[in-house]
């Protein structure tokens, strides 16, 4: 049996044991302990529960704060256990519990009302909970039926209000809370704020992806940092920010119209940039690639193209698994950037056996010396097909067909086989090769 399963047996036996002739009278509740929570803190269980020290209680009482507990929808499984306390005047209890497994964070949108005052009046309503609830029906339903009495209560009756998980914040899963009514799509994007970047350039990146799109402030964000962000980047404006999206409703086609407030912030320029992980032998080659413009006016889209070029040339000499790292100091008091790239090479792959199919055994050796002794030097990704693509264009073979390379890595010898396919080609003579 699982771990839980035998829990929620061990829990069953103790809800469903006869109490002792002592336990069937009512005494004073000395001492209170919740086990099993890892999620919901104790003190919030046990004032769920409903059981105070000091009060007088029996199996009644208990009886009544498991099912408190139930109800919450917070635990799939509870129990309890009490005892005569040592001095023999009053009754040790032990609430145990078996919490719902998975639990997540909750936000709101289009709610006329502050986060503040959303999530007090939350807490307030279902106290066990804190910034993270289950997503089951019961739960939400209560937190959505709270929610719309205290919108009612506070100035807008009306609003049903719907809990579901939803994945489009940056955070990840959580439960969103919002007027049950279809979400309005954007019809236009204005910017105001702008002067670096002509409007109809901010107009021609955001359009393409915003217009018709269900209006959320959030996802309308998650579009500016990826459509709008790179073009200030690539001149020196990295401080980039929107601080004010203000979304109304459109006076001539269905949709809302969304100004996006744009605050450029000041230009920064590349100060240092400090490059480590090169691996052995490379460093030379590297060094020419990482011509950084220091001093100058700091460009991302630059930046972000040599570090490409470096891991292009990792992948050439044989690093397949290259990859990179890039952290930004920025300095604010004196606008400049430090750049700090870490590459990780991984292991270096080299060459291994080739094989050639579709030639007749005059050609194939050919084919074979134009190849070339490179087993166990290091694998070039593209030379392949870079192979093939000479073949073809030397007019080595007459009626070239259709040709192809395939590679298999060994991981464990980090050696790649080639195979080069060819069909269609109508051989010649070695002498008439031109290799």
């Amino acid at each position: 049996m699982t771990k839980i399963a035998l829990l929620l047996a061990a829990l069953a036996e103790l809800t469903s044991a006869q109490p002792t002739k002592a336990q069937q009278s009512k005494y004073i509740l000395e001492s209170l302990r919740v086990t099993g929570n890892h999620e919901i803190s104790a003190e919030r269980i046990a004032a769920s529960a409903g059981l105070k020290i000091g009060s007088a209680v029996d199996q009644a009482a208990f009886d009544t704060a498991r099912a408190r507990l139930m109800a919450t929808g917070a635990f799939e499984n509870a129990g309890y256990e009490y005892k005569p306390a040592a001095d023999g005047r009053g009754y040790d209890g032990v609430i145990e519990v078996v919490e719902i497994n998975q639990l997540f964070p909750y936000r709101f949108e289009d709610l006329s009302a502050s986060e503040d005052a959303l999530r007090g009046a939350l807490r307030q309503a279902e106290p066990i909970f804190e910034d993270r609830i289950p997503a089951t029906a019961p739960v939400l339903d209560r937190f959505t039926k709270a929610l719309e009495q205290f919108l009612a209560a506070n100035g807008a009756g009306g609003v049903t209000v719907s809990g579901k998980l939803n994945g489009e914040g940056s955070g990840g899963l959580a439960v969103l809370f919002r007027p049950s009514s279809p979400r309005a799509n954007i019809a236009e994007v204005r910017f105001t704020g702008n002067q670096a970047i002509p409007t109809a350039s901010l107009l021609r990146a955001i359009n393409a992806v915003a217009i018709g799109l269900p209006y959320t402030e959030a996802a309308l964000r998650e579009r500016l940092d990826a459509a709008i962000r790179h073009l200030y980047e690539a001149r020196g404006l990295i401080r980039i920010s929107f601080p004010a999206i203000a979304p109304e409703k459109a006076k001539t086609v269905d949709g809302i119209v969304v100004t996006v407030t744009v605050n450029e912030g000041a230009v920064y320029n590349l100060s240092s940039v400090r490059v480590s992980g090169t691996p052995a032998g490379e460093s030379t080659q590297i060094e020419k690639l990482a011509d950084f413009q220091k001093g100058a006016v700091v460009n991302f889209d630059e930046i972000n193209a040599t570090l490409e070029r470096i891991h292009k040339r990792l992948s050439d000499s044989g690093y397949l698994r290259a990859t990179y790292t890039v952290n930004r100091d920025i300095h604010d008091e004196s606008h400049t950037v430090d750049l700090t790239v870490a590459l990780e090479p991984g292991p270096r792959y080299v060459f291994g056996k080739l094989e050639i199919k579709g030639l007749d055994i005059l050609t194939e050796p050919e084919i074979r010396k134009m190849w070339g002794a490179l087993e166990g030097k290091p694998f070039n990704p593209e030379f392949p097909d870079s192979f093939l693509a000479r073949v073809r264009n030397e007019g080595i073979l007459d009626n070239l067909g259709k040709t192809s390379s395939e590679t298999h890595i060994d991981e464990a010898s980090k050696k790649v086989d080639v195979t080069l396919n060819f069909s269609g080609s109508v051989p010649v003579a070695p002498s008439q090769v031109n290799f």
